[in-house]
């Protein structure tokens, strides 16, 4: 059930207040942390923003950022002489907010940022460190050169105040832009709102007493007090005390007090130390605390998960492996023992080729070449290790780790069904229907096969039966059938495996013979008696007798398939015009004369 659009005045006052905040955020900051020359010591508005970009989606977004960039100088400029400069500052502010907005998946969950303590330590990282970090190389380069500062420090600058600013407050505005602050903060009743005052005033109490002196440097003090924080008062009361923390600690170090001023040196690197000490501890402390709170859901949850995936794996009809760049077996899991006939214990530690039982020249170009190519992904068909009758499919999918290629996944598929349905397509497509024969398709791939293997030699036979015209009108076409499904059988017996015998169409046939002239004649020379010797039988009860003629021609490297089947043709129309029944050779002459069929 989708939850019910805010109308348009809700949108717009929530853009409003979003910007006047980051106005007034922006103007005091600038004010009183800052001289006009080195960047702000927090930066709050950014947090503001983003928050204000959590709570609307996408929808507004170019016009909420387009809003800000003006804001951002125009803030600026109330307090400060306007300079250029303000322009560069406040487009990498904004670049900042879209680049941590583009990562809201990664912080949500179900709809809610920061709900989880992973999608919360999510957000410290890419808010708190990456895009923060990435932001600042060209901010410091912007305030370095506009006000002569050092590039280095002005970077940590730039880090910690937009980093603070996104950590502690986005959190904090995104309840209350969404109208759930009151339910965060108590977590729906967990923490009494009086035990939340009491521990952000002994939390205030205590920032107070460490920072406004320095006669005893008791920065693990807050620390403390802060893994406690969430224990007692939830996550949303920790964000409140680490603000508490966070502020006061400033004010004072501006101010020249707390610990920092026990450090030789100026007003500038001390507040940069304190925001080093600040930083530590949010991204330490805080992700921390949140771990440990949830850890007993997240170990249910694993749990679970890992129940469920080991289900899975044992009623799993496909086997999966794991494999390192080197094809060392690391994990295994599914049906291995029926796919390879080895069972999941046994397979870690084996090479890929030694499970296959193969050195398939396909598997082993695969091997040397998956992990150094551009492919994602490859497919190969093999027969299976333990069994022959079975053909299985192996996709490999490669493995990242940190942007780096780490290994594969094989996944292992039984498809003997399929290769086996697809075989007999493929028959089906290349066979005569009347007689089983390979058709002229068939005949012509394995007549190239053929031609392309090394040391080819075969002659090529045109065969056609003797006045089978007659036969049809005398007798019907269904004698016709079965007096070419007996030349056919008649063919084949004395044919070997390694012959070619086809049926072109109507009562021609041709053959390639794999084995020289003078063995093709005796072959072409048995055929013929074998089929005018023996009367074929008619499902009449009448026979039949028939003969055939046939040319051959041998084969020569560099002849073509078309060319011999010409010669063939030629031989046999001298086969007929010689008196049927009988073979002749591409050269004329009458190899086998039988007396001629009446």
């Amino acid at each position: 059930m989708q939850a019910a659009r805010p109308d348009k005045s809700t949108v717009i006052f929530k853009v409003v207040l979003g910007l006047l905040l980051y106005f007034i955020t922006s103007a005091l900051v600038i004010r009183f942390t800052t001289d006009g020359r080195s960047h702000a010591s927090i930066w709050p508005g950014n947090g503001i923003i983003l928050a204000l970009l959590l709570n609307r989606g996408l929808t507004l977004r170019k016009r909420v950022l387009c809003l800000t960039f003006l804001t951002d100088i125009l803030a600026k400029s109330v307090v400060w002489q306007w300079t250029p400069w303000f322009c560069a500052t406040a487009f990498l502010n904004v670049a900042e907010i879209a680049l941590v907005a583009a990562f809201a998946r990664f912080y949500t969950s179900h709809g809610k940022p920061f709900s989880t303590a992973r999608t919360v330590l999510n957000f410290a990282l890419i808010a708190g460190l990456a895009v923060p970090f990435v932001i600042s190389i060209p901010g410091a380069f912007v305030t370095s050169i506009a006000h002569h500062t050092s590039f280095s420090l002005s970077f940590w600058e730039w880090l910690f105040s937009t980093s603070f600013g996104l950590l502690i407050f986005t959190p904090m505005f995104t309840s209350l832009f969404g109208g759930q602050f009151m339910h965060d903060l108590t977590e729906n009743g967990s923490y009494p709102l009086w035990k939340i005052g009491i521990v952000l005033l002994c939390q205030a109490i205590l920032a107070v007493l460490v920072f406004s002196q320095s006669a005893y440097p008791l920065l693990f003090i807050p620390a403390e007090a802060l893994i406690i924080s969430p224990m007692l008062i939830g996550e949303a009361g920790a964000t409140l005390s680490f603000m508490i923390i966070t502020i006061t600690g400033l004010a004072f170090t501006i101010d020249g007090k707390g610990p920092t001023s026990l450090i030789h040196t100026n007003h500038f690197k001390r507040e940069v130390l304190l925001q080093v000490y600040l930083f530590i501890l949010l991204l330490t402390e805080r992700p921390v605390s949140s771990i440990l709170m949830s850890k007993r859901a997240l170990i249910k949850r694993l749990t679970a998960r890992e129940q469920m995936l080991a289900l899975a794996m044992i009623n799993a009809t496909d086997s999966i492996l794991s494999f390192d760049r080197d094809w060392i077996c690391r994990w295994a899991g599914g049906a291995s023992l029926s796919l390879l006939g080895v069972a999941n214990e046994n397979l870690p530690t084996q090479r890929l080729c030694n499970i296959l039982e193969t050195n398939n020249r396909e598997v082993v170009t695969l091997m040397e070449t998956f992990f150094s190519g551009d492919q994602y992904a490859a497919i190969l068909e093999i027969a299976a290790p333990h069994t022959q009758d079975t053909t299985i499919e192996l996709n490999f999918r490669k493995v990242f780790d940190a942007g780096t290629v780490a290994g594969a996944i094989v996944t292992i598929h039984d498809v003997t069904q399929r290769k086996l349905k697809e075989d007999d397509i493929a028959r089906q497509s290349e066979s005569d229907p009347m007689t089983g024969l390979l058709n002229r398709a068939g005949f012509q791939r394995r007549i190239n096969a053929l031609i392309n293997a090394e040391h080819a030699d075969f002659s090529l036979a045109y065969i056609d039966a003797d006045h089978f015209k007659d036969i049809n009108d005398h007798y019907g076409h269904e004698a016709g059938d079965t007096v070419l499904k007996t030349i056919a059988a008649r063919i084949s017996h004395q044919t070997r495996a390694s012959d070619i015998v086809s049926r072109f169409g109507g009562d021609e046939f041709v053959l390639a013979i794999t084995k020289n002239q003078k063995d093709a004649a005796a072959t072409l020379d048995r055929i013929v008696h074998a089929i005018h010797d023996e009367p074929i039988a008619l499902d009449t009860g009448e026979t039949v007798q028939i003969s055939i003629s046939c040319g051959v021609a041998p084969y020569s490297v560099g002849v073509s398939v078309e060319s011999l089947l010409r010669q063939a043709d030629s031989a046999l129309y001298e086969a007929k015009k010689a008196g049927r029944n009988r073979t002749c050779e591409v050269s004329s002459v009458i190899v086998s004369p039988q007396t001629p069929a009446t």
